[in-house]
């Protein structure tokens, strides 16, 4: 799918916005503070119900409003029928989700209406964070092609949570819990399978995109899936059932799992350089969309921030390339547009429009601008 229009109402510098993307590389360019970041999040708002830049959302809310709105109407290439979704939000934290005019209770119906990927800086992490960033990461991918995972998660979270309760607080109930824990047990080894065959399926893809993104040699991702590898859960469970009595806690489970990456042995984050790091990151979010297309037969939308930054002219040619081929809808901030424009011109490639955000208007540019710019 893509976005063909978007309406932006009260984000942080943006009092209103308005302009119609294209099915392809959309530019957005402007000095520091103009609003480009504020677009992306008006997007991922659209697409997540929430914005990526801090844990409060109301934060995003112009401060001479009361509430932020983000309006997109999208069209399927897969469907001749377009759509529209909208999202409003207050700050005293009230929401209201609407896809084609009807009110939808979670952001899951937003993700399904408008699958996102987001690289930005918080996008290290995915190499330089610890392993909960990862699962999340690999969570998306699993929740767009595994129609019981949400289901399981939830049921899942929810189990974890009791099962920790009993460890902390109810020393009667403790002696009950390896009974209990035969429930645990079965949700666990869902949410793991489904897991594992989401990676098992992606890994080729991922190598694929790292030698065509990167020169990295040496790569290895695994998957850890939260305990010992080759050993069934169950007694996994009962080998740690002394440990987790003592410290009031479980210790093992799909809430351990990590994607452990490596570069000839080592852990990435030790071995890359930033531009490094971040060609590998572009590699692993491409991947995901790519898998995504091939599952579910339609494309996500791609949203990167500040892309240029520490990636060379090589790096940033062979992304562009592979964005291009993958005719999705793609969104790119930075502060000059001239960089982009010219790889993509060298590259032959005319699916791009270039917009100028200052002050939060956003202005799409002519080629005639375009010369101007670069002079």
């Amino acid at each position: 799918m893509y976005l063909t229009r978007l309406d932006i109402h009260g984000i942080r510098n943006i009092s209103s916005a308005s302009f119609a993307p294209i099915d392809g590389i959309n530019i957005l360019y402007g000095a520091n503070g103009s609003g480009k970041t504020s677009i992306l999040e008006a997007i991922y708002l659209l697409g997540r119900g929430r914005t990526f830049r801090s844990r409060y959302t109301k934060t995003l809310i112009n401060h001479k409003v009361r509430e932020c709105t983000v309006f997109g109407a999208a069209q399927s290439k897969e469907h001749v029928i377009p759509y529209t979704i909208g999202v409003s939000r207050e700050a005293t934290g009230a929401f209201q989700f609407k896809v084609d005019g009807q009110r939808v209770s979670t952001s899951s119906s937003l993700a399904d209406a408008i699958p996102l990927l987001l690289m930005n800086s918080d996008s290290f992490l995915l190499i330089e964070g610890g392993p909960g960033g990862r699962r999340r990461f690999l969570d998306w991918g699993v929740f767009h092609v595994e129609h019981q995972f949400q289901t399981v998660w939830a049921q899942f979270k929810r189990s974890l949570q009791q099962r920790n309760k009993i460890l902390r607080h109810d020393k009667m109930a403790q002696e009950d819990l390896r009974s209990w824990d035969i429930g645990f047990v079965r949700l666990v080894q869902q949410l793991t399978e489904m897991r594992r065959n989401y990676f098992t399926a992606i890994q080729p893809l991922f190598y694929e995109l790292i030698e065509r993104l990167t020169t990295i040699k040496g790569v290895s991702l695994k998957f850890y899936q939260g305990w010992e590898d080759g050993k069934g859960f169950d007694i996994a469970l009962a080998e740690s059932f002394e440990r987790d009595v003592r410290q009031q806690t479980s210790n093992i489970g799909p809430h351990r799992a990590d994607i452990k990456i490596l570069v000839e042995g080592r852990a990435a984050n030790n071995v890359l350089s930033r531009g490094q790091m971040k060609a590998l990151v572009a590699a692993l979010i491409v991947g995901q969309g790519q898998m995504f297309r091939q599952t579910r037969q339609k494309q996500c939308v791609y949203l990167f921030d500040d892309l240029v930054s520490e990636l060379d002219n090589d790096y940033l040619l062979r992304l562009l390339d592979v964005l291009a081929s993958a005719k999705a809808q793609v969104f790119i901030t930075g502060t000059d547009c001239v960089p982009l424009v010219n790889v993509l011109e060298s590259r032959e490639i005319e699916d791009y429009a270039v917009f100028h955000v200052k002050h939060g208007v956003v202005n799409s540019l002519t080629d005639l601008d375009l010369k101007g710019e670069a002079q």
